[in-house]
């Protein structure tokens, strides 16, 4: 008697896909505890190599961010400097939907946020998490998307990539980099009103990052927020 050979099946989103397996080098940084030599992701082969390798670029500069932050810390700064720009402009929604403490201010929410990605960054990296999966979308009114998630140490980092602006070289690797954190920030559990990114933490998170943590100028907030969600 024949016996099925069972079928494992893919989310909806994945079925008609065909993925790679990609990894991207995780710093030394200082957060006490051990870390993965690599993140592991499987991204769409619609993707070109070129474009493969932005993301691997954009995911370094979000990994290099965390990484200041822990090296600021650990060579004795009170703050880090993205704890500093946090802490000026964010406002609202300081916490992720998991955490069950008040939070003061900017500095202590982007605390919270970089120890949450370090959690994000180990599950992904030893295989605690899901799967993540770089999905491919050829155009649309996003550049980097993450659906909203609440466990950081199971809910993959999987996003949906706007091809078309993955492709721009008019837009600096910061900007895109900033719209990946952003949509890595979903993951991790932070929230925002739809559309509305100023004074709340995951917009001027985001926004920080986009700046190199310096201050905001006279530049308009939409020349940044364009590229989130």
């Amino acid at each position: 008697m024949k016996t099925k050979k069972r079928i494992r099946r893919l989310p909806k989103a994945h079925v008609s896909a065909i993925y790679r397996k990609i990894q991207v080098s995780v710093p030394d940084a200082p957060v006490g505890e051990g870390l993965p030599e690599f993140m592991t992701f499987y991204i769409d082969t619609r993707f070109t190599d070129l474009q493969v390798r932005r993301f691997q670029l954009l995911a370094g500069i979000v990994l290099a961010s965390w990484d200041s932050h822990y090296s600021e810390l650990a060579n004795g700064e009170e703050r880090s400097r993205y704890q500093e720009c946090c802490n000026k402009y964010a406002r609202f929604n300081l916490a992720p939907v998991w955490f069950e403490e008040k939070l003061a201010n900017g500095s202590a929410a982007a605390a919270v946020q970089m120890d949450g990605f370090t959690t994000q960054i180990t599950a992904n990296g030893f295989g605690r998490s899901a799967k993540a999966y770089i999905m491919y979308q050829k155009s649309g009114s996003s550049t980097i998307k993450g659906v909203n998630a609440s466990d950081p140490e199971k809910s993959s980092l999987s996003v949906t990539i706007n091809a078309t602006d993955l492709a721009k070289t008019s837009v600096s690797d910061l900007f895109l980099a900033g719209s990946l954190q952003h949509a890595w920030l979903h993951r991790e559990g932070y929230r925002h009103p739809a559309g509305k990114y100023t004074s709340y933490f995951a917009g001027e998170a985001s926004m920080c990052l986009m700046r190199g943590n310096l201050n905001k100028t006279s530049t308009p907030a939409s020349f940044y927020t364009q590229w989130l969600d």
